[in-house]
């Protein structure tokens, strides 16, 4: 019976240990995976949820993650989509927490194809910049910058200074 109590002990002892082990390797491999999650992959993740966005310029945008990109994410409310960079973000409330990776298709989006998409609906749309808000109808979009027209005013808007673009639906 000794012999058979210092067996149940020492397996105990060597299950105990190896179940440690264990969880110190999902441990460090659930870091590593946390390590590579990007936010675009948790607003992938996220679409069709209900999210509340606050920007760098202090601006709160709530709506429901209709499509999302690499660097941007289109916003949906209920009569207008927000393109949105990500650069522009400044929290983001709402996310579930497991991710998704971006095909290569869709890491390869640019966000001009969207303000393109924005365009070709002629109405107009509303650009927010850090300091300034412009009306305008969308008359041309290049690699990095966005022509407007407004009244016969015509402006450039460039894309790294944009936060968003708000397009009626």
């Amino acid at each position: 019976m000794e012999h058979d109590d210092y067996l149940d002990d020492l397996s105990a002892d060597f299950t105990a240990k190896l179940r440690a082990q264990r969880q110190a390797e999902a441990t460090e491999l659930s870091a590593a995976d946390a390590a590579e999650v990007t936010l675009s992959g948790r607003l992938l993740a996220s679409k069709g949820t209900a999210v509340e966005i606050r920007l760098i310029n202090g601006e709160s945008l709530r709506g429901e993650v209709a499509d999302a990109a690499a660097s941007w994410l289109i916003l949906r409310l209920l009569r207008m989509d927000i393109f949105i960079r990500y650069s522009a973000i400044e929290v983001v409330s709402g996310l579930g927490t497991a991710p998704q990776w971006p095909t290569l298709v869709e890491a390869r989006i640019p966000g001009t194809v969207k303000l393109r998409e924005f365009a070709a609906t002629r109405r107009e749309v509303q650009f927010t910049t850090q300091n300034q808000t412009l009306k305008g109808y969308i008359e041309r979009v290049g690699a990095d910058f966005v022509d407007i027209v407004d009244h016969g005013r015509h402006e450039a808007i460039a894309l790294s200074g944009l936060l968003y673009v708000s397009c009626p639906r």
